[in-house]
């Protein structure tokens, strides 16, 4: 039997099983398991061009997927005013402690000559940048989650149709694979396999602890869908 032909044929098993489960428990069901089915599909490939075809053995592709997972919500999600209301110029203070601190640091590493006293100096600077960046964040963050923390907590999205998240979603995962490829590409394969497995491990961290940006592990519940409800279309077919 071809390769090409049991892929067929497995295609063909795996649709028979689907519309198995659709007649046998519901429809919902069986598109909610094709769903899954695509999102595997999908990681698997992603992980098949980089350790197969490329010989990159990289271990995070949970870090990119919790990346997509954040873009669907900062995307479709509408905004939370009262949470922007409370902390947003805080957080506003914050970012623009952070870049001075990364502007500064660039300043010295480029001006200054290498040696003792500019690794002191950059020492210092990042000492100094974390403990404005907290001066201002701090406060902005638990004013943000203490707004209705069962219910939002968090500042919200762009209130935007969710198929723009699709967009989002892949910036984010190139901006993080750049990084990623800045700081891991010279390493050996084991060594590469550890540093994208800690790369992904911090955004999860980062996701399931900064409430204000994602609400954590609280989830986010009623994302919108960029297809109808199958209870909407049962609907219109009956009102038809």
């Amino acid at each position: 039997m071809s390769q090409s032909l049991r892929g067929v044929l497995y295609f063909a098993g795996m649709a028979l099983l689907l519309i198995g489960v659709g007649i046998g428990q519901s429809w919902s069901v069986s598109l909610t398991l094709l769903n899954l089915c695509l999102i595997s599909a999908i990681m698997a490939l992603g992980v098949n061009i980089q350790w197969g075809y490329a010989g990159l053995f990289n271990v995070g592709v949970m870090g990119f997927a919790a990346l997509g997972g954040l873009a669907g919500v900062l995307v479709s999600q509408a905004p939370v005013t009262e949470a922007w209301a409370a902390g947003g110029s805080g957080l506003f203070f914050a970012l623009l402690s952070l870049a001075a601190t990364v502007l500064a640091m660039l300043f010295v590493y480029r001006h200054m000559p290498r040696g003792r006293t500019r690794a002191l100096v950059l020492a210092a600077l990042a000492v100094a940048g974390f403990f404005l960046i907290r001066v201002s964040y701090d406060p902005a963050v638990d004013a943000i989650e203490a707004i209705e923390p069962a219910k939002t907590g968090y500042l919200g999205g762009v209130g935007m149709p969710i198929i723009f998240s699709w967009i989002v979603g892949g910036l984010f995962a190139a901006a993080a694979a750049w990084c990623v490829g800045k700081i891991t590409l010279g390493l050996r394969s084991d060594y590469l396999a550890i540093a994208t497995l800690g790369i992904s491990e911090i955004i999860i961290a980062v996701l399931k602890n900064e409430d204000w940006l994602s609400r954590g592990v609280k989830n986010v519940t009623g994302l919108s869908r960029p297809v109808p409800y199958e209870v909407d279309l049962q609907n219109s077919r009956s009102t038809s």
